[in-house]
């Protein structure tokens, strides 16, 4: 019995140290052109995997955007690019933090809006079940 409760004990200790790292998964990638004019070459990648989408051009207040099936949370970040309406180039490495709210049943949407200084808002959204048996946005 004394075995048995030193084993448990660690294994708290264990759980403690390492923190909570539930396994989030994603299905969506969106971004927003708020910039104000229509800009071109938009493209991104998740860090450290074959996932990427491009788009040759995206309307003012219009989005590039893909849906696949559901992949592990990119902890490591997204690489964006495009090219503004006046030809210069941008990029940024977004990286948002998933709020503790959100669960990791449900895949999250990860959305990247593109300001008109250049600046990226990124953030995540999910979908979750309503009682009737349809989603809704959270």
């Amino acid at each position: 019995m004394k075995k048995l409760i030193v084993v448990l004990a660690c294994g708290l200790m264990s759980a403690c140290a390492s923190g909570y790292n539930p396994g989030y998964y994603f299905n969506e990638v969106q971004v927003v052109n708020l910039t104000g004019a229509t800009i071109k070459d938009v493209s991104w990648q998740v860090v450290n995997s074959p996932k990427a989408l491009s788009c040759p051009e995206v309307a003012k207040f219009a989005m590039c955007a893909d849906r696949f099936p559901k992949r592990r949370y990119p902890q490591q970040g997204i690489e964006l690019s495009w090219t503004q309406a006046d030809g210069s180039e941008e990029s940024d490495m977004p990286n948002p933090a998933i709020p503790v709210y959100f669960s990791p049943a449900f895949p999250l949407r990860v959305v990247m809006e593109l300001g008109e200084d250049g600046a990226v808002k990124a953030f995540y959204e999910q979908d979750e079940p309503s009682r009737d048996g349809g989603f809704y946005l959270d």
